[in-house]
């Protein structure tokens, strides 16, 4: 099994499943206990169309992705979900921020056969040492009395776009506020052709969610039988990507690491 880093170049916009039910407000994918992801599914059917749009890999998307239509062969690659592990906030006077939670952090040690982090229950903690004992807020939110995480001593996991000296640790049941701090929300427009007799031409006012460039989430994949081509596979995986829904207005752009 690989492990890859999942990282939101641009807004990314997946629907959610009650998407339809929500009358004006697009929001994106989450699980039942609200925490956002990427089903695996989605994941599969955009890397799909980006190998068979490749003019040097699209000769082997039955071989990775299996048969489609009449033909329900299996590929040889079996991709999982992408489970969210850096949301970033960005607040005024305190610049950019990426947090996490050891809910999020201890997913991914498990899935990496690594070490589960020790948190205290309920307690802050950031990998600044300057705001050790401090209260800080974030737009709306107090963090009372944070610790300092040390990286040399414990370090996260994190990719290159993390900035190692900017992460915050909060509580697994704080992190959902975060999350929605940091959702990037679009009010959009749906114009009618010809106006309407009170001359309006406003069809639809609606608003779309996204989750926010810099967000970082990971996903693993390993393979269920011998697969033709497998550096081809690696060297195709990583690189820019698009994922999700709204490509043609700016959304979507991932880059796989």
């Amino acid at each position: 099994m690989t492990i890859q880093w999942l990282i939101c170049q641009e807004p990314v916009h997946i629907g959610g499943a009650d998407s339809d039910s929500r009358g004006n407000n697009n929001p994106i994918y989450r699980l039942p206990d609200r925490t956002p992801a990427i089903p695996g599914s989605s994941l599969r059917g955009a890397l799909r169309e980006a190998a068979e749009n490749s003019d040097s890999v699209s000769q082997f998307v039955k071989d990775w992705f299996g048969g489609e239509n009449q033909d329900i062969s299996p590929g040889g690659i079996s991709l999982g979900w992408g489970w969210a592990l850096w949301f970033p906030v960005h607040v005024l006077g305190y610049g950019s921020w990426w947090v996490t939670c050891p809910k999020w952090l201890n997913y991914y040690q498990r899935l990496n056969q690594g070490t589960p982090f020790n948190f205290q229950t309920g307690q802050v903690y950031s990998t600044d040492s300057t705001l050790t004992g401090q209260n800080v807020y974030l737009r709306w939110l107090k963090l009372n009395n944070i610790q300092h995480h040390d990286q040399a001593q414990n370090s996260l996991p994190m990719p290159e776009i993390v900035q190692s000296d900017r992460c915050l640790i909060v509580p697994d049941t704080s992190i959902n506020l975060f999350v929605d701090m940091g959702l990037v929300r679009q009010p959009r427009v749906s114009l009618l052709d010809e106006p309407q007799e009170n001359g309006n031409l406003v069809d639809n006012l609606f608003s779309v969610e996204g989750l926010p460039p810099g967000s970082v989430f990971f996903f693993a994949w390993t393979t269920r039988k011998q697969v033709n081509n497998l550096p081809k596979w690696n060297t195709f995986l990583k690189g820019e990507h698009y994922l999700g829904g709204l490509w043609s207005v700016g959304y979507g752009r991932i880059e796989i690491s």
